[in-house]
């Protein structure tokens, strides 16, 4: 769970961050690092439903919750090349 919540709580910390960067190669970077922050907590937030630490109603939630941030990402980062 420390792991999850940590994971969890770089997605905003990084996206703020790159922001506040302004446009450009770094905040590319710190929206990558907020992506894949943000699919190691989902990976996280599976493993602690799968043992039974996360109901399944609250796994649905901040899954879709996710998702939908991880989408966000890459359509932002998407047309800013490699």
């Amino acid at each position: 769970m420390t792991q999850m919540r940590d994971a969890g709580q770089s997605i905003p910390a990084n996206i703020a961050e790159g922001i506040g960067r302004g446009e450009g190669d770094d905040q590319t970077y710190r929206l990558r690092i907020a992506r894949g922050e943000t699919e190691e907590t989902i990976r996280h937030l599976k493993a602690n439903f799968k043992t039974g630490r996360v109901a399944a109603r609250e796994y649905w939630g901040i899954r879709n919750l996710l998702t939908t941030v991880e989408k966000m990402l890459t359509s932002i980062i998407g047309d800013r090349g490699p």
